[in-house]
């Protein structure tokens, strides 16, 4: 950590931008809806509307969401953070539109992703990711246009996840997942792996396509005073689940998984607790991702399961490969012209 000596005979403005080069020319934006600052926007979806493909967009940490948006074109959304506390960047509903292919969205904290209707729709999506985000649900992807190649990763998600049969080649893995119900409906390749799902009233999985869903290195958590089951459904197709592990914190109550037709059970731990470094009411009906760490105990049975399994799992949502900067102390008056001792923190991701 180190003091930085810094001028006040003028408003102060710090923006740290770390570029990455590119074979195509790109640009950067910035956008910030806080009263008195100076950025390329205050409105985050004019910024989207002005960018051409290949460009960043960088939405800074704000009190106001940015409301909701449709992303149309190539680009790369970056928040601040989901939930760290003073550094979240939030936006309303986002919508996944014609056009979107090879977008990353990541540091956000965001209402539903789902995608506009569109009548007779033909167009496709492909290569999109979903990383490092705190998402309401992900709701009805691959109704209307097709997508392919999806990674869904390290976000948390608060509800369910629905996604249509106009879907292909979808990896779901490192999510800690709060929602109830998970329904999957691609028509091909659907990768589920190394998430938490801490709904405290039991979690139904649905495959709803004619393939095969392959559920791996999972852990299942809830704490209730009665017997759950894990709800597996499939109606054509076929469900196998590998290598995961079952607990109810309200133990000698069970939390088990459903057996039934077309469901396949390998080498999983039932009743078995995963011994999480601090779950602090994970699995109750309180959700305070934030205060958590759900890495794995150096006793654990199930060290190879889990959000931090081959990736760096954050419950603050800081994006993923971009360093973060802060200002932890400051003098909070000083006479003009005077200099003010800032102390800065910051560290990679």
């Amino acid at each position: 950590m180190k003091n930085f000596i810094l001028k006040t005979s003028k408003p102060i403005l710090l923006f740290i931008l770390f570029f990455t080069s590119f074979a195509i020319a790109q640009t950067t934006h910035i956008v910030n809806n806080n009263t008195g600052t100076d950025a390329d926007f205050t409105d985050l979806q004019a910024a989207i509307d002005a960018a051409a493909n290949g460009d960043i967009i960088h939405i800074q940490q704000s009190s106001t969401s940015y409301g909701n948006i449709t992303l149309d074109k190539e680009l790369t959304l970056i928040g601040r953070s989901h939930s760290d506390a003073s550094y979240t960047s939030q936006v309303g509903t986002i919508n996944l539109a014609d056009g979107c292919s090879k977008s990353t969205i990541k540091g956000l904290r965001t209402g539903t992703i789902t995608e506009p209707f569109v009548s007779g729709a033909t167009h496709i999506i492909e290569d999109l990711v979903l990383q490092d985000n705190r998402i309401s649900n992900i709701s009805n992807l691959g109704i209307y246009g097709t997508f392919n190649n999806m990674l869904i990763q390290g976000n948390l998600i608060e509800s369910g996840i629905a996604i249509g049969q106009k879907t292909s080649n979808l990896l779901i893995t490192n999510n800690l997942i709060n929602g109830s119900s998970v329904s999957l409906s691609s028509v091909s390749t659907l990768l589920f792996t190394n998430n938490v799902l801490s709904y405290w009233n039991g979690v139904s999985i649905s495959n709803n396509s004619s393939d095969l869903l392959n559920i791996s290195n999972c852990i299942f958590i809830m704490e209730r005073t009665v017997d759950r089951t894990i709800n597996l459904s499939t109606s054509s197709g076929t469900i196998q689940v590998t290598n995961c592990v079952t607990y109810n914190y309200n133990s000698p109550n069970n939390y088990t998984f459903v057996t039934g037709a077309n469901i396949t059970l390998t080498n999983n731990q039932e009743n078995i607790d995963p011994l999480f470094v601090d779950r602090g009411g994970l699995g109750d009906s309180t959700f305070n991702p934030e205060q958590y760490d759900l890495s794995l105990q150096a006793a654990s049975t199930v060290i190879d399961n889990g959000l931090y399994q081959n990736y760096n799992f954050k419950e603050v949502g800081t994006p993923t490969g971009l360093p973060s900067i802060k200002i932890d102390t400051y003098s909070p008056t000083v006479p003009k012209n005077s200099d003010i001792t800032v102390t800065v923190s910051a560290k990679t991701n």
